[in-house]
């Protein structure tokens, strides 16, 4: 079994760095104490700025989960292998994107 405990620390770094997004884009979205502005203009900007943040937050917690769903196949085994056609993840892949569980011919047939 191929050791990727490079891969491992990476990935936990990735977890540690999305954490912290997602609890300052928390802290950031969650204004309820603040007066709500009498500019309509401001308003607006406020709500378009809250949609932003909610986008942010969707995608940081979506990573999360891919980051845990990859360490959790480390640790069972199952790392590096695609989870559609069972094929062997190229580990040039992996390095660049620890978090796939997809290779790219698989990945390709997804996205199209």
């Amino acid at each position: 079994m191929e050791s990727f405990d490079k891969i491992k620390q990476q990935l936990l770094s990735l977890r540690e760095e999305y954490t912290k997004r997602i609890e300052a884009i928390q802290i950031d979205s969650h204004h309820k104490e603040e007066p709500v502005e009498k500019d309509f203009a401001e308003q607006a900007t406020q709500r378009e700025n809250d949609d932003v943040l909610a986008a942010l937050d969707d995608e940081a917690q979506h990573m999360v989960l891919q980051i845990d769903t990859a360490l959790s196949q480390i640790e069972q085994g199952g790392y590096g292998i695609c989870t559609s056609c069972g094929e062997a993840i190229p580990h040039d892949r992996l390095q660049a994107a620890p978090f796939v569980t997809l290779c790219i011919r698989c990945a390709e047939k997804t996205s199209s």
